[in-house]
């Protein structure tokens, strides 16, 4: 684990990963037995745990920036900008971010049902391809 990197150059990272691992496995041939799914499924079902705690650390990040006030708006003149219209856009992002960990929560419900019924698949034993002729 390199912890040398930037919070953004980790997070890049992550999502080139699943990027090559959705173009690896338009070949539906890139699992070659059950097990290979289950494995996959098993470490993305690791990225929707981990994600939850990524984005409440984002929130928390974004809130310390606001209260040492470290946020300008690009959108609007310095001298145009209140307090109110960042502790506004902060808001809206922090409101986001909760209710994307709440999503999260669902679908790590759902993969949860995924991984039990693919714990029990495995490829066909030599012995039973040739008993039923596969």
């Amino acid at each position: 684990m390199d912890l040398s990197r930037t919070p953004a150059q980790i997070a890049t990272a992550a999502a080139e990963e699943l990027r090559a691992f959705n173009h690896r496995t338009l070949d539906a041939k890139a699992f070659a037995q059950p097990g290979d799914v289950s494995e996959a499924a098993d470490a993305l079902a690791r990225v929707v745990q981990y994600l939850p705690r990524a984005l409440r650390q984002l929130e928390t990040g974004l809130e310390r920036l606001h209260e040492e006030q470290r946020i300008r708006l690009d959108d609007k003149p310095p001298a145009e900008t209140s307090q109110q219209d960042i502790f506004d856009r902060v808001t809206t992002v922090v409101l986001a971010l909760r209710e994307a960990r709440v999503d999260l929560s669902r679908l790590d419900d759902r993969m949860r049902e995924v991984k039990g019924p693919l714990s029990h698949m495995g490829a066909p034993w030599e012995d039973e391809e040739e008993e039923s002729g596969v």
